[in-house]
């Protein structure tokens, strides 16, 4: 194959892909013997020349190449040594991942995190044969990457360093067996992005400041796009010794970097940053008597405060005192609060705020509560607004038992954004609320398709052993009513579950 020959190739696409009506077939040296070959076979009809021309090319261009030396072969990959799981529960996981054909595809699939979160809890391993369709669910469904990394383990790992398609596996610190990322200290210098923002995060999770002196070492060089996610990274293991490295990312050219730096040190109660943001929230506010907080608001954004990432103006909209309000009190230690009243959360909660700062004074408090996982606050303010943000702050039981009072007085309707923030697997009184709940809906004739996301959630995070009073749930709602339908459907999926659960044992 010579460089003539792919320039005919070129010249014959392009003339294929604008017509012989506008291009002519290109012409053939005919002392070569791809010319000579072209006369013996040349047509007065353009296309059919052209077509009969671009065959002789593709033979000559394939019959032209030289046989390659032969690639490598790849390391052996390290041995696993977890147990299988049964064969029982292999033939479901074919089963869910489509390569066997169950009735009830649909539900079916719906179990798949469920069988990976069981077989990654009992320490086993996935089956070998299932690893590349594993991959595969977890390239496009996102929440299961953590279970697949973990289970696929070693294998899985080498596996997907052979496939593009599989290079989130590389950004997943999946703690297996081994221990070690197989991919090495060189996976920071020479890797894909994936991969090395993957290196850095598993080294993170058991050597945070090795991670950050990784980091550190190449910061300057890397894209802003590239350094704000790296930075991202750094919240695992968030401690003091990362409050210098953040300071100076405050002056970072990029704005996605400078905000990063901030979110990260306003979650260090202890940090500089920290400090200069308590300064002004006491500026801000202060007690008035007894029952009220008096609320003062910058009156400008100086630059000293645009450096601490407050923007000079509201991305939405809001009114600017009101904002910078409100990202100042988001931002301040909510230690300061109880120094500054000098009661605790419920009691400061419980004060009157000027009609006008009010909705900014409050978010910013439960935005702090969440940045600093302070449950007290989240506990004291779950009642008051953005109740599913400040319920993942709580432990699993709490936020169950939250959610379970709020499906028992409100119902469903807007219960869906709780319920997905729960355990996995629901403790029996959300279950029993939830299933009380379906139960009067559907005694009020509402359609059950507007209650569809609960069911679907219910149908994942029920407890099994409630799958008999659905079914008769399902009979005195009339079989072939659509709530019937959807309480039988109900039904069956518990069914499966608790079957799934037992193949593990078989």
């Amino acid at each position: 194959m010579t460089a003539d020959s792919d320039a005919l190739w070129d010249d014959l696409v392009s003339t294929a892909l604008v017509g012989t009506a506008k291009r002519p077939v290109p012409g053939v040296d005919p002392a070569t013997a791809l010319g000579a070959a072209a006369v013996a076979v040349a047509r007065e009809d353009a296309a059919e020349h052209l077509l009969d021309l671009a065959a002789l090319a593709l033979v000559h261009r394939r019959a032209g190449r030289r046989p390659g030396t032969g690639a490598q072969a790849p390391a052996r990959c390290a041995d696993d040594p977890r147990p299988p799981v049964s064969d029982r529960a292999r033939g479901r996981l074919r089963i869910l991942l489509g390569s066997g054909m169950g009735e009830r595809r649909t539900a079916v699939a719906e179990l798949l995190p469920e069988w990976l979160a069981e077989a990654r809890a009992r320490g086993c391993r996935a089956p070998e044969a299932e690893l590349p369709a594993l991959l595969d669910a977890a390239r496009t469904h996102s929440e299961l990457r953590s279970d697949v990394a973990v289970l696929a383990g070693p294998r899985g790992r080498w596996l997907a360093r052979l496939n593009p398609d599989w290079s989130w596996a590389a950004r997943i610190a999946a703690a297996d067996p081994g221990g070690a990322d197989p991919g090495g200290p060189d996976i920071w210098q020479h890797g894909l992005f994936g991969e090395r923002l993957g290196h850095l995060a598993g080294l993170r999770e058991h050597d945070a400041d090795a991670a950050r002196h990784l980091l550190e070492a190449t910061w300057r060089s890397e894209p802003a796009e590239d350094r704000a996610q790296f930075l991202a990274a750094l919240r695992t293991g968030l401690s003091a010794a990362d409050e210098e490295f953040l300071e100076a990312a405050l002056d970072d050219r990029g704005k996605a970097v400078r905000a990063g730096a901030a979110a990260l040190l306003s979650a260090l109660p202890g940090s500089a940053f920290a400090a200069r943001m308590a300064d002004r929230a006491r500026a801000c506010l202060r007690p008035d008597g007894p029952n009220a907080v008096a609320v003062e608001p910058p009156e400008v954004c100086d630059e000293a405060m645009r450096r601490d990432g407050i923007a000079a103006q509201s991305p939405t909209g809001r009114e600017e005192r009101a904002w910078w309000l409100g990202e100042i009190v988001a931002a301040t230690p909510l230690g300061v609060w109880t120094a500054v009243f000098g009661e605790p959360p419920a009691d400061i909660l419980r004060r009157r705020l000027p009609r006008r700062w009010a909705e900014d004074v409050r978010d910013g408090w439960a935005r702090a509560a969440v940045t600093q996982h302070n449950a007290e606050w989240a506990r004291a303010q779950a009642g008051r607004g953005a109740p599913t943000r400040l319920l993942s702050v709580l432990p699993d039981d709490e936020r169950a038992r939250h959610v379970a009072a709020h499906v028992r007085e409100h119902g469903l309707s807007e219960a869906f954004q709780l319920l997905a923030g729960c355990p996995a697997v629901w403790p029996r009184p959300l279950g029993r609320s939830v299933v009380d709940a379906l139960t009067r809906a559907s005694r009020e004739s509402a359609y059950p398709w507007s209650f569809s996301g609960v069911t679907g959630l219910a149908a994942r995070s029920l407890d099994p052993a409630l799958a008999a009073e659905v079914e008769r749930l399902a009979k005195t709602s009339g079989e072939d009513g659509y709530w019937g339908r959807a309480f039988a459907e109900l039904a069956a999926t518990l069914r499966e579950r608790a079957a799934m659960r037992a193949e593990f044992d078989m």
